[in-house]
């Protein structure tokens, strides 16, 4: 069954309008038009333009370009990746193959041979579709597929008799068997053969996937392999497996002869630059929009830029009452995924109030994006503490000093601890341009309130949601 195609954003211009405009999924090349180049501007970093030259400049000087990309989640990342991989230099130069860490491996076990297992894949199916755009013959794509069983099937036991099975059916087969080895990868570890990572074993898999490459570039010259992985930033991936698969095994991705741009969490690239497989210069960090500065003052810049972004989704005058728009900016600061997902919440309360009270205003109020906020409170709570067998090592009382010591602006905050990788990855604390401060997300500030209330040495200096 070929995947379900989403319906493209829309602008919203009435309330039923706000989900389907409002959808935070990543913007697609064809959704372009809703980005807003005030978010860019704001960061200056120059970021689209930074990653585009060093990429085209790496492939001209027949060198690989090993490249990171780093922010908090639901910042924007997976759309600037869109965006780099739709220029039209970017496609003339590059085939493209994406992975994805936590839709098609397993992001609770996978390692390094299954990063290998999984490029290997993923390679075989682009270099057919681009065969296929460009009207040339890929047949031994055939070939390569059955090698593909041979040479990994002994990894997938489970999955042997499938694979052979699927050898001698008819239409499909070559989907099938990529698809079987795709879902091995997904398997629960206990249900693969255990890689070891025994130093036989992974130089067989690169000797494996060098091949693949060989045979890939050979039938289309002109064109460098750009492999970009995706979503190895999420904090469903354990700090441990990114140490094993890009720490430890930091010089096997270095001698691909592949370039690379990957996506991971703010502090494992800063705690670990000089050990990454990626080149310090090629560090590429996407901050958030601040809404109040150092000082827990409205930052007007940020608070701009957002609403240029915003303008391009909705008719905001007809959909949100001033002082519902200005809660959302506070309560959001700067984080677009939950910034969008609180805009839909209240979008459902203001029209299920106005369907049952039509006297009432049909748009956003203050009351609908109250409600939204104290629902994310609760959830934002709920993911600070820890529970039995917790893979969190930080306890919730270290947590809370973390945040206050960056929210009274310690400089000792500043400085990556376990604490604050673990804040990071829950979205308690952003991460701005300038000088890479580190800055309380306002439902983080509550909680402040809350936990210090009844201590004198501790004073609020705004920056909260202040309902």
């Amino acid at each position: 069954m070929p995947p379900r195609q989403r319906a493209p954003i829309t602008k919203a211009t009435g309330l039923r309008g706000i989900p389907n405009a409002f959808r935070a999924d990543p913007l697609t090349a064809g959704e372009m038009q809703f980005y807003s180049g005030a978010l860019d501007q704001h960061r200056n970093n120059f970021l689209q333009r930074g990653v585009k030259d060093d990429l085209l400049e790496s492939a001209e000087q027949s060198f690989f370009f090993k490249g990171v990309l780093y922010g908090n989640r639901g910042n924007g990342k997976s759309t600037e990746i869109n965006r780099l991989l739709t220029d039209p230099r970017i496609q003339e130069k590059f085939l493209v193959v994406r992975l994805d860490g936590l839709n098609q491996l397993n992001p609770q076990t996978f390692g390094v041979a299954d990063v290998i297992i999984l490029l290997g894949i993923n390679l075989i199916v682009e270099a057919r579709h681009k065969c296929k755009e460009l009207g040339k013959d890929f047949h031994v794509a055939a070939i390569m597929e059955k090698d593909l069983q041979k040479e990994l099937a002994p990894y997938f036991p489970h999955l042997q008799n499938k694979v052979q099975t699927g050898e001698t059916t008819q239409a499909g087969v070559e989907v099938n068997v990529l698809s079987l080895l795709k879902l091995g990868l997904r398997r629960d570890v206990s249900e693969k053969t255990d890689f070891a990572l025994e130093s036989e074993t992974l130089e067989n898999l690169v000797g494996f996937l060098a091949r693949k490459v060989e045979i890939v570039s050979e039938h289309l010259p002109g064109l460098e392999l750009l492999v970009v992985g995706e979503n190895f930033d999420k904090d469903q991936i354990p700090k441990a497996l990114l140490d094993q698969t890009f720490v430890q095994y930091a010089p096997l991705f270095r001698n691909l002869p592949l370039h690379l741009l990957f996506t991971l969490p703010i502090p494992f690239v800063h705690s670990n630059d000089t050990k990454l497989p990626f080149d310090r210069d090629r560090q590429y960090a996407i901050y958030d929009i601040p809404v109040c500065d150092e000082n827990h003052k409205p930052n007007p810049e940020g608070i701009k830029a957002l609403n240029e972004l915003l303008e391009k989704r909705a008719a905001m005058d007809l959909l949100f009452a001033k002082d519902a728009f200005d809660l959302l900016l506070r309560a959001a600061s700067g984080d677009l995924h939950l910034l969008f997902t609180m805009i839909v919440t209240a979008g459902k309360h203001a029209r299920y109030r106005n369907e049952d009270r039509p006297d009432t205003e049909a748009k956003i109020l203050l009351a609908d994006v109250k409600l939204a906020v104290l629902k994310e409170l609760s959830a934002f709570r709920n993911r600070m503490g820890t529970v039995p067998e917790d893979s969190d090592p930080t306890t919730w009382e270290m947590k809370k000093l973390k945040l206050r010591a960056i929210y009274e602006n310690s400089p000792d905050a500043k400085i990556p601890d376990e604490a604050l990788y673990q804040l990071l990855r829950r979205r308690a604390v952003l991460y701005f341009n300038g000088p890479g401060r580190y800055g309380v997300h306002p439902l983080g500030v509550e909680m402040l309130k809350e936990q210090f209330s009844a201590d004198p040495t501790f004073t609020y200096k705004g920056g909260g949601v202040d309902l």
